[in-house]
């Protein structure tokens, strides 16, 4: 809520699950603002340590130049127009970004990265520092009981553990810690209930 303040700048990291370690993971960044935008810079750190940012994707006006690189463990991104274009002013969530983070092997199932502005620098279209407030965000290594990956709980994860049980598939090794609700090393109704 960005208030009645003169050009207020909001930037959130969102929330996403993701897979096994060593996959990759598409973050969204979002902005409100009661003002125009004309370019975003910023560093992002992660702790603990487990991710790689490798791409960062525009969800804006092709008219926008996007740059990001990964350095020293934090990601450093930026965002601007060389044709004059701005990103209008949103009271809610806008997505202009997502950040391509490939998951280290060191990560382990059921943890969390938790992922943080460093530094947040916005521009308004005369060139301006506006007012930034961040907002944070993480990645979930998946979840017990999301069979799928697919960062909920549902009627799909359950069918998946049943044709484990069956062995009609066989399970993946996160599939099987996924599966296994109750941690006892098998894959049974108890799973299940």
């Amino acid at each position: 809520d960005g208030g009645n303040e003169d050009g207020f700048v909001a930037l959130i990291i969102g929330n996403v699950s993701a897979g096994m370690p060593g996959s990759e993971v598409e973050v969204p960044l979002f902005y409100e603002s009661n003002t125009e935008i004309a370019g975003i810079q910023f560093t992002i750190s992660d702790n603990p340590d487990w991710v790689v940012g490798v791409d960062m994707i525009s969800h804006i006006d092709v008219c926008f130049e996007v740059n990001s690189n990964d350095v020293n463990g934090d990601l450093i991104g930026i965002i601007f127009s060389l044709e004059g274009c701005d990103l209008a002013p949103s009271e809610s969530a806008s997505h202009f970004a997502s950040i391509v983070y490939e998951l280290s092997a060191d990560a382990y199932w059921g943890s969390e990265v938790e992922l943080y502005f460093e530094e947040a620098i916005v521009a308004d279209v005369n060139g301006g520092s506006l007012s930034v407030t961040t907002v944070g965000g993480s990645i979930n290594i998946s979840m017990s009981g999301d069979v799928t990956s697919d960062g909920e709980i549902n009627v799909l994860d359950v069918v998946s553990l049943i044709n484990f049980i069956l062995f009609v598939e066989e399970p993946n090794d996160y599939q099987f810690w996924a599966a296994d609700v109750n941690s006892d090393g098998s894959l049974n109704v108890l799973d299940v209930v």
